[in-house]
């Protein structure tokens, strides 16, 4: 027979956990004692909460922290007033991400509102990494393998409100209750926690697709324990249907309500076609891999030196959940550097039992954190300030030529549309779905022909930069964008307008539907 994962000591089975554990069970928290795990609750909440803010707050008001996060808070904005994701303004993420940034803006349209919640989620992520960590090590390992998340969300552009950042938390939850279900279920039952574990990990789908690889690995882990059990009171392979529907579910859902809708060839564009659709430049991709992982090495240096030290059972799940986060983190093969920030909370998880020794585990955490805040700006509050300056001029520019014509942001901030009133004259509002060469046609829309129509609208304004901000651009939109603002608009406004990896000078075009004034000899 085989040993339990997790022991059951009141209940008569022996705890593998090593010697150096003494007296430790799967709820005991610090070698030698035997508190609850309830006790890291709301203090140790309470730590990394503090610490989520400290690496935070510098974001905290920029209306510009990343093109990507404010495309999404833009969505949100957007759905209040009647859009519908992938119809009214198209993009490939999932439909929970927007959904999640519809619930938040309706707290708060303000950028601080999304970095507030963010701020939440990284927490709660970095104590459930604890409450992990807990079942093989101790309270300072616990703490400290938290604050390592938090710290490396950093260098990875975790710093705002990307999306692992919040679907990290339902994965997170999801191996935490799989984990406490795997004694029971390796007596035969089937608790609701094994059922909830199933349930997060499909609402963590819904928020990014890649989370499919970590989602999977929970239910065959489940499902592994389950078919091995010799006391199983229950066909196994019903309990795994319903784990895989119960996973499912929310996809499922959605996807029905789409074509329930109509709208089942733009759902189906978005989700599955247009991501093969966009090419992949290897080279560049292999450079941001390897610069992915050079700033992963400090990390998974110190879980390779854990490694050793968590129980044999407890190190084969780790070792899994690691190959599924990194075929989570491969399958999206352009390597973009936030790519890496669900590989960060099994990382963490791991390096735990590393970080519980008493003075080492201290130590090491300064060292690492050394190498992923070195070059960050974690205490660079005049950027905020900076970004906040130029937008007020961006919007007070459009606002001062507003004709009451079609705004155009061609290749701009596209949450100028939100901070102006204005609607989007185009599903394709993320700038480089008109912009960016690998972007051109990869929706159900014609990439020029979209542009053509916008310019047909006869747009009052267009922002735009002076050169092209993506490379490669789309000549084609954009020759043709150049050629309406030089022939019908005039210059009102050039503004450096930064974000937290780049400073773009952006252009405002308005008057574009003045009649031109009459020459005077």
């Amino acid at each position: 027979m085989s040993r339990p994962l997790f022991s059951d000591s009141h209940k008569g089975y022996q705890s593998p956990i090593p010697a150096r554990f003494p007296g430790a069970n799967p709820l005991s928290l610090s070698s030698g004692s035997r508190q609850p795990a309830l006790s890291f609750g709301p203090w140790a909440f309470a730590v990394l909460l503090l610490a989520a803010l400290a690496l935070r707050a510098s974001t905290f008001g920029d209306p510009n922290v990343g093109g990507d996060e404010t495309f999404y808070q833009a969505v949100g904005i957007a759905m209040h007033h009647g859009a519908v994701p992938y119809v009214d303004v198209w993009d490939r993420k999932p439909w929970g991400l927007f959904f999640l940034y519809y619930l938040i803006t309706g707290i708060s349209s303000a950028p601080i509102g999304y970095q507030l919640a963010a701020t939440l989620f990284a927490a709660a992520t970095a104590w459930v990494i604890g409450r992990i960590a807990l079942l093989w090590t101790n309270r300072q390992g616990a703490v400290l393998a938290g604050l390592a998340y938090l710290i490396f969300l950093t260098p990875f552009q975790g710093y705002g409100g990307q999306s692992p950042v919040f679907y990290n938390l339902f994965m997170a939850l999801a191996v935490l209750l799989a984990l406490h279900a795997t004694p029971t279920l390796r007596k035969g039952l089937v608790p609701a926690s094994s059922h909830a574990a199933m349930l997060l990990a499909g609402i963590a789908i819904t928020i990014k697709t890649t989370a499919f690889f970590e989602a999977a690995f929970v239910g065959l882990w489940c499902s592994g324990v389950l078919l091995r059990s010799p006391w199983s009171k229950h066909p196994p392979g019903r309990t795994i249907a319903i784990w895989a529907l119960t996973g499912a579910a929310p996809v499922l859902l959605i996807a029905a309500a789409y074509a329930l809708a109509g709208h089942w060839t733009i759902y189906w564009n978005a989700m599955v076609t247009s991501n093969f659709a966009k090419p992949t430049s290897w080279p560049s991709a292999a450079i941001r891999f390897a610069i992915m992982f050079s700033r992963l090495a400090p990390l998974s240096v110190v879980a390779a030196l854990a490694l050793p030290e968590i129980p044999d059972d407890k190190r084969r799940f780790m070792l899994l959940w690691l190959l599924a986060a990194f075929a989570s983190v491969a399958s999206a093969s352009h390597f973009f550097m936030h790519y890496a920030l669900s590989f960060l909370v099994p990382l963490s998880v791991a390096g735990a039992a590393f970080l519980d020794r008493r003075w080492l585990g201290p130590l090491a955490l300064v060292a690492i954190s050394w190498f992923a805040l070195d070059d960050s700006r974690v205490l660079d509050f005049a950027h905020a300030r900076r970004s906040r300056a130029a937008f007020a001029e961006l919007t007070s520019a459009i606002r001062a030529h507003d004709d009451g014509g079609p705004l155009f942001v061609f290749d701009g901030p596209h949450q100028l549309y939100t901070m102006t009133g204005k609607p989007f004259p185009t599903p394709l509002v993320f700038a480089p779905h008109l912009s960016d060469l690998k972007e051109k046609d990869v929706s159900t829309l014609s990439t020029l022909g979209e542009v053509k129509r916008v310019l047909a609208m006869r747009p009052s304004t267009i922002v735009a930069p002076p050169q092209p901000r993506e490379g490669p651009p789309n000549l084609e939109t954009d020759g043709l964008v150049r050629a309406y603002f030089h022939a019908h608009c005039k210059r009102v406004a050039r503004v450096s307008a930064p974000d937290w990896l780049n400073e773009s000078t952006i252009d405002v075009w308005a008057d574009c539907r003045k009649p031109p004034a009459p020459n005077r000899r």
